[in-house]
């Protein structure tokens, strides 16, 4: 059904109803006035022919020129026509024409009516006058009842015809303007009425958009009490809803901030299976665009048989399920806590499943880590306490009188403890480097590059000799660098310190410190050690840089060493924001590169 804007529902009413009511007046003028002016004129009719009666039946039989006379003279006298006729329909008299000239009058309906004994009445044409006239005729009666003649008397209705003509002209005329009047004031109407209404429609509509800063003007002069009422009442709803969605805006903005900012990996997904949202954490699980997974399918998005089992479960259930999943990312593999929670509508109904995921890979690698490092530490320090322990139950149990042997074993326990303090050592350093990488930034100064080399040369000179090796330095003296300066000493001496152990007497160490810059316009200063010593197998390449790792342990042992250094040197060009890479042949060589950053933010210059 089509829908009418309501000033097109009212106006044709009102005009209508104007129109109704015209013609409603037409009628009761064209009818029931006129039949009230005829049942008026008919009593008056009547009342005077029961008043001439009496006069008539003086005449009787009904005959001779005195009866004619005295009707023509009563009826100048009344203003009315009166007829007398016989019972056979004759006219004996008449006050306005000659009775020989007049037809039979038995036929006509008020003379029968009278005839017949009662009252009777007739409106028509007269030909003799074309006017028309209203006859009443009763009967005169005789002293035994029966009725002799007629006793007619008529009027002409020609004055009211004409009244009621004009009348007629005058209220036609009027009809031709009143329905511009009523369309005028049933335009007026119409839009006194529906302009308010348009504007609350007006309101509501903004207040739909969201526009809750635009009340709707209410204007008492032009409105009606009710709808001043209903202005109000939706200016009032206006200002409740812009209440109620800024509370839900900033719950809102706060729910959205928790999910963007979770660290674990939340896929909400509906009753079809298909993405509803996923946060930042997720996407970046899946390597996937958030925009670009809204509606998609969950098994085309996650691909894992394992997590689709438990949305099943789920939304079959509606009961949360908890279980560890294994997820791979190329090659690798990632496991995640994942816990599937059901979503319910207010009333209780399952309409989708919540997947939160805990992304337990890198605490499981942190508990290897953890596990390894304490499996390596305790090795670490049990073989120079059992040593130590050894010899000094050795010297205990009467060694100490054999004085060579003594001093043997006391040099041995010596180089073992000192082993100790060297791990010891290693490990404070490890741990203060860490904390500075966590809580305490490292504090970097611009220094020159070439006097950091000088000093590592000169720390390491003495252990080059012992081998009779040699250290090449190449530097730019004017390179400054913003660096720990300590920190990036310690490290090149590790380095140092590992080339010289692991390469053959008489050999050459390399020690560069070069610039480059990357095609996004990033500098970088990298300091290298290169041997030619026995170098690393490429299997052990990915895992030399961890704590105690070794990869040959008894040839590292009996070189002294604490297999913490390549750990530290990692570490101090984390805490510089760089890197450590090596690249390293076997019985070639190898070359280890710290590459620091070279721009001016360095952190605290």
């Amino acid at each position: 059904m089509r829908k009418l804007r309501l000033f097109w529902q009212i106006f044709p009413v009102c005009l209508g109803l104007s129109l109704c009511t015209l013609l409603l007046v037409f009628w009761l003028v064209s009818t029931v006035g006129r039949d009230y002016y005829y049942a008026k004129q008919k009593g008056i009719l009547s009342e005077r022919l029961k008043l001439v009666e009496p006069d008539i039946k003086t005449f009787g039989p009904f005959s001779g020129s005195e009866l004619r006379v005295f009707v023509q003279s009563l009826g100048r006298g009344s203003a009315s026509r009166i007829t007398v006729i016989s019972r056979d329909g004759v006219v004996l008299a008449d006050s306005n024409e000659n009775p020989a000239l007049m037809g039979n009058q038995a036929g006509f309906s008020e003379v029968a009516a009278a005839f017949a004994g009662g009252e009777g009445s007739a409106l028509r044409q007269d030909k003799s006058f074309r006017e028309s006239f209203l006859y009443v005729a009763i009967p005169i009666l005789s002293q035994s009842g029966e009725s002799q003649a007629v006793l007619r008397m008529g009027t002409s209705t020609a004055f009211f015809d004409k009244g009621m003509a004009k009348f007629m002209r005058t209220l036609v005329f009027i009809s031709f303007f009143l329905p511009f009047l009523a369309a005028l004031l049933s335009l007026f109407s119409a839009r006194r009425i529906s302009r308010p209404l348009e504007e609350m429609k007006h309101g509501a509509e903004q207040l739909a958009t969201g526009r809750f800063d635009q009340p709707i003007r209410i204007n008492s002069d032009h409105m009606t009490v009710e709808m001043a009422g209903l202005a109000r009442s939706i200016n009032q709803m206006a200002d409740q809803i812009k209440r109620r969605v800024g509370v839900i805006m900033q719950q809102r903005n706060e729910l959205e901030a928790l999910f963007s900012g979770m660290a674990d990996s939340v896929v909400a997904i509906d009753a079809e299976k298909k993405i509803i949202r996923m946060n930042q954490a997720a996407t970046d699980l899946f390597m996937l665009s958030p925009e670009a997974v809204k509606g998609k399918l969950a098994h085309g998005v996650l691909r894992n048989a394992n997590l689709m089992e438990l949305v099943d479960f789920t939304l079959a259930h509606n009961s949360q399920q908890e279980q560890q999943v294994i997820l791979f990312s190329g090659t690798d593999p990632i496991i995640v806590q994942t816990h599937a929670v059901p979503l319910r509508d207010e009333n209780s109904q399952s309409i989708g499943v919540l997947l939160v995921m805990n992304d337990l890979t890198k605490l499981n690698r942190l508990e290897n880590i953890r596990q390894d490092f304490v499996a390596n530490v305790s090795h670490e320090l049990k073989t120079p306490i059992t040593v130590i322990k050894g010899y000094i139950e050795t010297l205990l149990d009467g060694a100490l009188e054999e004085e060579e042997t003594a001093k043997r074993f006391l040099k041995v326990a010596s180089a073992q403890a000192n082993r100790l303090d060297a791990i010891v050592d290693d490990l404070l350093t490890l741990s203060r480097i860490e904390d500075k990488n966590g809580k305490n930034k490292v504090v970097t100064q611009f220094a020159p590059a070439s006097i950091v080399l000088l000093s590592a040369i000169e720390t390491c000179a003495a252990t080059a000799q012992e081998k009779n090796m040699e250290i090449q330095m190449h530097c730019d003296e004017a390179l400054m660098v913003p660096m720990n300066q300590a920190l990036v000493e310690q490290a090149i001496i590790n380095l140092l310190n590992n080339a010289i152990a692991y390469s053959p007497k008489e050999s050459t160490i390399w020690l560069r410190c070069a610039r480059s810059k990357t095609v996004l316009g990033e500098e970088y200063i990298h300091f290298s050690v290169s041997d030619n010593g026995s170098g690393i197998a490429k299997e052990h390449l990915p895992r030399i840089f961890e704590r105690f790792y070794r990869c040959d342990k008894a040839r590292s042992r009996n070189m002294g060493g604490t297999g913490l250094g390549l750990a530290i040197v990692k570490h101090i060009a984390q805490a510089h924001r760089g890197k450590v890479d090596v690249v390293s042949f076997l019985d070639k060589g190898s070359t280890f590169t710290i590459s620091l950053p070279l721009d001016t933010a360095s952190p605290d210059t």
